[in-house]
């Protein structure tokens, strides 16, 4: 099967390549474990290889992605200025439209219609597509509503070719029952784990499923670095 770089050396390696072309893969953790990191990597190797890259935010402002990315040497915004990358801020352009309402929760737990309308609208050209963070659709709704949707927007980008990093905090993944664990082609979860003696916490990263690729069944220690993601070890 094809493959599509992750922008990690390490990860490509445990992958045999990298994400598989045109296929869906879901990244998930606990707040701060790298879930982002591991998008911004992915964009900057596969922008930086030509090809068309897509960026959807429903939770984080553009100029922090922007700023972290150029705090790990993976600077996005040329990119941006070229037109290699295209960022869509769902939650940003909610926020503009709701600044005058009286209830001004209302629509943020609406942005599922606005990524269906976005994708619906994409480019066939567009060859890879981040989302981060999916989880924001587990707010109001019942277990099959979101099912419902996200099987929608998973079917678009099937049907354009994309090859997909879905972004999902763990919250919301549990939440869900883990769903989207079942509805994806890939699943990568990271944790981490604190020891309250050193004051240290160790990083680890799993990939709990990825079809048609040999993956290995353990733990990978990674730590993040001024230079971003970096696999260090594996343990069994």
């Amino acid at each position: 099967m094809e493959s599509l770089s992750t922008g990690i050396k390490g990860l490509d390696m445990l992958m045999d390549g990298g994400y598989p072309k045109g296929k869906s893969i879901l990244v998930t953790g606990p707040p701060g474990s790298g879930k982002t990191i591991l998008g911004i990597h992915f964009l900057h190797r596969n922008c930086n290889e030509g090809r068309k890259c897509t960026l959807v935010l429903t939770r984080e402002l553009t100029e922090d992605i922007l700023s972290q990315s150029r705090s790990l040497n993976l600077d996005l915004k040329p990119f941006l200025e070229s037109g290699r990358l295209t960022i869509r801020n769902i939650f940003e352009d909610k926020m503009n439209k709701i600044k005058s309402a009286s209830k001004f929760g209302k629509g943020l737990c609406a942005v599922d219609t606005d990524i269906i309308e976005y994708l619906s609208s994409i480019s066939s050209e567009v060859d890879v597509v981040v989302i981060d963070n999916i989880g924001v659709m587990a707010i109001n709704h019942d277990i099959r509503e979101f099912a419902d949707e996200f099987s929608s927007i998973s079917i678009i980008l099937l049907k354009n070719g994309c090859t997909t990093l879905f972004v999902m905090d763990e919250d919301s993944y549990d939440l869900t029952h883990r769903l989207t664990g079942y509805m994806v082609f890939g699943l990568i979860r990271l944790t981490s784990q604190e020891n309250f003696s050193s004051g240290k916490t160790k990083k680890y990263l799993y990939i709990e499923k990825m079809r048609d690729k040999a993956v290995p069944v353990r733990y990978s220690l990674f730590d993040i670095t001024p230079e971003g993601i970096q696999i260090i070890t594996s343990m069994k």
